[in-house]
């Protein structure tokens, strides 16, 4: 089992396997949503507990994507996809993790301030 929280500690969650693959997102949304990407761990699979969840704002982008982010501190905490997927953001987990990045995705959109140079799969799109 892995916990985490947000960084004022309103919102903490548990969850019952390792992080697993950690996606870095490039896209537009994620560069503006967090100031660079965004690591995330897909959380569809296996039950999520929040064993504390704060105040909790939600911003729904004009693509139905919904961003949660704690309204104490502003930690981001998830994101929903409209097809119904979600990802919780990897920065949340405390360590051990048992994550290990896999890869990054809509590269075609990163920023042109940083090379991507980890040697992992990327992928122009989703």
């Amino acid at each position: 089992m892995i916990t985490g929280s947000c960084l004022c500690g309103a919102n903490a969650f548990e969850l019952d396997r390792e992080a697993g693959p950690v996606t870095a997102c490039h896209c537009g949304q994620c560069r503006k949503y967090s100031g660079f990407h965004a690591a995330s761990v897909d959380v569809d699979d296996v039950p999520l507990r929040w064993v504390r969840q704060g105040y909790v704002t939600r911003f729904v982008h004009d693509s139905g994507a919904v961003r949660a982010f704690c309204g104490g501190c502003g930690t981001k905490l998830w994101f929903e996809d409209p097809e119904g997927w979600t990802s919780l953001e990897a920065g949340l987990i405390n360590a051990p993790s048992g994550g290990a990045m896999a890869g990054h995705i809509f590269v075609a959109d990163k920023g042109d301030y940083y090379d991507i140079a980890d040697g992992l799969p990327q992928t122009r799109q989703a």
